[in-house]
């Protein structure tokens, strides 16, 4: 059965749209725009063909078809689909890579999706320095920026709506 996190697009930057940053999303993102900062995923990333990121990125899994300058961190898998461009260190315990794709950098595949966390500790420790382990090896910010959830609403309502 598949992830939820990885069925439905709860955050998209969207062709036209560009944002710098640092961004932490719960669940999948989509980019088809343009993003300049840093991006840590707790489900999947799909850069489209148009997604242009200046950005190291760090995810469950991702799937690459446009330009990506900056390292890409998987604990899964990456897919880089015809005609994706990484410009930037690789580790993905998983990768499968179309034709007409280019990865400049070092790439680490090692094939053990159990031992992820170790091995990208490793890794960025290796070829990322300091800034890029503090950064992507960190605990995850979401859950210290946003309030849980509950079912209850925040305000009750006496008496109903005004109208």
């Amino acid at each position: 059965m598949p992830d939820p996190r990885d069925s439905l697009v709860n955050s998209l930057i969207g062709a036209g749209s560009a944002v710098d940053g640092d961004l932490d999303v719960e669940g999948m993102l989509r980019i088809d725009g343009d993003l300049r900062g840093s991006v840590r995923v707790t489900g999947k990333i799909v850069v489209g063909s148009l997604g242009r990121v200046e950005a190291s990125i760090r995810a469950r899994s991702a799937i690459i078809g446009g330009l990506v300058k900056g390292d890409v961190y998987v604990s899964e898998q990456l897919r880089l689909l015809a005609g994706g461009v990484i410009v930037g260190n690789v580790y993905a315990p998983r990768i499968e890579v179309e034709e007409n794709t280019v990865i400049n950098g070092f790439v680490e595949v090692n094939g053990k999706p159990d031992d992820a966390d170790a091995g990208l500790k490793a890794f960025v420790e290796r070829r990322g320095g300091r800034d890029a382990s503090s950064r992507f090896l960190g605990r995850f910010r979401s859950a210290s920026f946003a309030p849980p959830r509950s079912a209850e609403p925040a305000v009750a309502l006496r008496g109903g709506l005004p109208g």
